[in-house]
């Protein structure tokens, strides 16, 4: 084993060993050249040096803003992950061509992603840049499980003998630049070094000491959160020194999440795989109450994508919190709905929609379904995106089950169809091409299956 790979090791596996003894919530900085994770969490959120392109020679190298724009970031996330369960927050360190994310995350993969399938990683990286004479700072991130090629997330519900399947618009998301001035950036410096400091209690004039000062020179810095006052959180260090950092990142008099709504965004999100991983009521109104906090943000307005993936991850979250009841169903086809008004683009958000609105009544006893307008429900989606196999899967599968005989009488038809029409119709489907290629009607298995309505 050579050095880096040994020290890897050990940084991990102390970790490891915190984590075993009880804590449920760690926080590291990481190399981006070699990266570590706890193994044991159900949700980690990388957060990588945003690039500094104000500069020629700042965009080639770790510059000091961006890095420190990124600390606040991670320490801020885990405070507010921190009651989705067992989670982490993990601070990335390099050079910009170290640090690329899809490079990094098929790294840890390739050592820690023979674990539960139920764990999932949020990214989140950035830029700072200069237009004009205006500063701007802009985030982007991702969201997947931890797994090899990973379908993404995904509801199935049952039509008959057969499955409707809907997923979400996209899991990486470009968020829009933000304005930032020349004190904005200094006002990060400063938070940025009082967020560095390990108090010995939750108040700034108590003695402080630099947090890296807190760990051996050849050891990655990781640590615990064992208890949260306010904006402080109180660590455990795998050097077992223990103390509190002010964890709640501000500009000014603004906190860091108004100034930038996408961190709700990310909080939300690994609330909801924290729900996904260990249901509770109580996650899911908190990843709720996050996702509605960034939709409410003013600044999210030029956001639509994120909006409308936001929209169904709520929408996701109410179904699966109340055990995909006739009500559940209900609230969430306006979820659906409005996602898709939102960005009408998007044939996996309308096919979403269409899922959820063709199978709450599908749920409803006696209630016969207008065959026609159900197939252009999924026609709709397949005209905005014919590349999309799932929302043409679903036509098919329509079709499937209208023609079976024990199903056949859920349906209303006008114009009027035989059985032998519906087939014809359901074979032709399996016929369509795309680029010259024949399209395999199939639907991908999610990681983590949804759970079956009853």
């Amino acid at each position: 084993m050579n050095c880096v790979r040994g020290w890897r090791a050990w940084a991990v596996a102390a970790a490891f060993i915190a984590l075993a003894q009880g804590a449920a919530l760690a926080g590291m900085m990481s190399p981006c050249t070699a990266p570590g994770m706890f193994p044991d969490s159900d949700v980690t959120v990388f957060v990588f040096p945003f690039v500094d392109y104000t500069s020629p020679d700042l965009s080639r190298v770790e510059s000091p803003v961006g890095t420190e724009l990124s600390g606040l970031i991670q320490a801020d996330t885990l405070l507010a992950i921190s009651r989705y369960g067992r989670v982490a927050a993990i601070r990335m360190l390099g050079r910009p061509s170290d640090c690329q994310p899809n490079e990094v995350l098929e790294s840890l993969l390739a050592e820690f992603g023979n674990g539960r399938r139920e764990r999932a990683v949020v990214i989140v990286w950035g830029r700072i840049f200069r237009a004009a004479s205006e500063i701007y700072v802009q985030s982007y991130a991702s969201f997947r499980r931890f797994v090899p090629k990973d379908p993404g997330e995904m509801m199935q519900l049952a039509l008959g003998d057969r499955v409707l399947v809907a997923q979400l618009a996209t899991q990486t998301l470009t968020f829009p630049p933000r304005h930032v001035s020349e004190e904005d950036l200094q006002k990060i410096r400063e938070r940025f070094a009082k967020e560095n400091l390990v108090h010995e209690k939750p108040d700034e004039q108590s003695p402080g000491t630099p947090l890296l000062l807190l760990f051996p020179q050849e050891g990655r810095p990781a640590y615990y959160m064992t208890d949260a006052q306010g904006d402080w959180i109180r660590i455990h260090t795998q050097t077992g020194k223990e103390g509190w950092i002010l964890a709640r990142a501000m500009l000014g008099q603004q906190s860091l999440s108004t100034r930038l709504p996408e961190m709700k965004f990310v909080e939300g999100t690994a609330g909801y795989f924290g729900f996904r991983a260990q249901p509770s009521a109580a996650k899911a109104e908190l990843a709720d109450a996050a996702l509605r906090t960034f939709e409410e943000s003013p600044l999210s307005a030029s956001a639509p994508t994120a909006l409308a993936v936001s929209k169904q991850l709520r929408g996701m979250l109410l179904l699966l919190a109340q055990n995909q009841s006739d009500s559940a169903f209900d609230k969430s086809a306006s979820l659906f709905a409005e996602a898709a008004t939102v960005l009408p683009s998007s044939s996996a958000v309308s096919n979403m929609a269409s899922v959820v609105a063709l199978y709450r009544d599908w749920k409803q006893p006696g209630r016969k379904l207008n065959f026609q307008e159900s197939v252009n429900r999924f026609w709709s989606s397949v005209s905005a995106n014919p590349d999309d196999r799932t929302a043409l899967t679903n036509c098919w599968t329509l079709f499937s089950v209208a023609r079976n005989p024990a199903f056949r009488n859920r349906f209303t038809f006008d114009p009027p169809l035989s059985e032998e029409e519906l087939t014809r119709k359901a074979q032709d489907m399996e016929q369509v091409q795309l680029g010259g290629i024949q399209v395999r009607l199939a639907h991908a298995d999610p990681v983590v299956p949804w759970p079956i309505s009853r």
